[in-house]
Parts: structure tokens; sequence; C-alpha cells
């Protein structure tokens, strides 16, 4: 692996200086993921295990495109940013541009139960990653049930953010073994998620969450 030129506090940096939310949604559980978060979870990914350089990027539900702005950083090939929400992606196209990652970074707004049959092949031509933030089901239960599925179809590994709850992993474990998947590795982290919604009480609140990587199981 090519030594990563940038330092870890820099990236933070970087990314924390980004646009994010201005009216999110409710009903799409949107939240801006914290800077360091982003760029540990990217990290992990890139440093630890090596998924990212050269690596084409999928980034479900990229929202303002943290995830994918951090992992542009890490020497991917390339990173196709994906939202259902237009307005999200707007604000991810602003940051994309002011960092000048416009040759690297591809936004689609589209569903993830609709997606393009161009990108689902696209791994058989590259080696495909998939870092997402999928809704944790708050608001619309088992939402993040057609991002597990959708990431399946295409990826060789993929990168996931849960809630911690040992319910959840079970669920988690025995969903993706129908698909031939299973659970690499788990990181456990403790998110900071800043007010969003009026019915916020706290500024800010610490989340404790699970970091998944699933692997394809062999057969």
């Amino acid at each position: 692996m090519e030594e990563i030129k940038i330092k870890k506090k820099e990236l933070i940096s970087i990314v924390q200086n980004t646009k994010t939310y201005k009216n999110p949604k409710v009903k799409l559980e949107q939240y801006t993921i914290d800077a360091l978060c982003a760029v540990d979870i990217v990290f992990f990914a890139g440093i630890e295990f090596n998924d990212i350089q050269n690596k084409l990027i999928i980034d479900l539900g990229a929202g303002t495109g943290r995830l994918s702005l951090s992992s542009a950083f890490l020497q991917p090939n390339y990173i196709i940013s994906i939202d259902l929400d237009i307005q999200a992606l707007y604000i991810l196209i602003k940051n994309v541009k002011e960092l000048h990652l416009e040759k690297l970074i591809l936004p689609i707004c589209c569903d993830v139960k609709s997606i393009p049959l161009e990108i689902q092949n696209l791994n058989k031509e590259y080696k495909i990653t998939t870092i997402m933030n999928p809704p944790f089901g708050v608001q619309k239960a088992k939402a993040d049930r057609s991002f597990l599925k959708c990431a399946m179809s295409f990826s060789d590994v993929i990168y996931s953010i849960h809630l911690t709850n040992k319910k959840v992993q079970k669920f988690i474990e025995n969903f993706i073994r129908k698909f031939g998947w299973e659970i690499d590795y788990i990181l456990p982290y403790t998110m900071i998620l800043e007010k969003a919604f009026p019915f916020h009480t706290q500024k800010r609140k610490q989340i404790k969450v699970n970091v998944y990587r699933f692997i394809k199981r062999e057969f």
C-alpha cells in the first residue's frame, strides 16, 4: 500500500469545515456525522484493512458527503455518492467543488431500492468497498435493511454504522448470512450528534454505535 500523505488531524479539520444540512428531514433521519467519526471510520477501512486505496468507493445515504469526502483523501480509484435527497446532494456538490474533488466524486440521486444497473455491474470491473451510515430505524422501522441488501448486491466489502445493541447485532448477523455474508470485525465507537431537530433536548449527544465490517462468506 502506498503511503497516505494526509495526516488524520489535518483531514478532520478539512471535513469539519465542510457545509452541512440547513433543514434536515426527520423522516430520513438526516443528521451530520461528526468529522472525527467520519475520518476515524475511513482510516479504519483504509489504513487497517486497505479497503479504500485503488478501490471504487460507494457511499450509500451519502447526505452532505462527509464519508465520501474523507475517503477521497485516501487514494481511491473513484467515489460514487448516492442519496435520495437532492437537497442534500446539492450541499455535497458544493463541498466537492470547494475541495476540488469533481474528478473523483460522482453524486447520484436515487433510492437504494432502485440503484441503476450500471452501478450494480461495476463489480465486474472494480473492487468495490461500500461505506455507509444508514438510518437507524428510529423514524421508520427496518429502514436499514434496504441499505444492507443494496450494498450486498454489488460490494466486495462493506462498512456500516449501527446502534450498539445485542438484538441489533444478532439481527444483522442473521440477516446478512441469508445473502452469503458475515461479520468480519466490529469496531465499537461513540459518535457525537449535534442538535438537529427541535425535539432534541441536548446541544450535543453521545451515541454508542458499532462500525461493522462485512465480508462474503467462504463456502
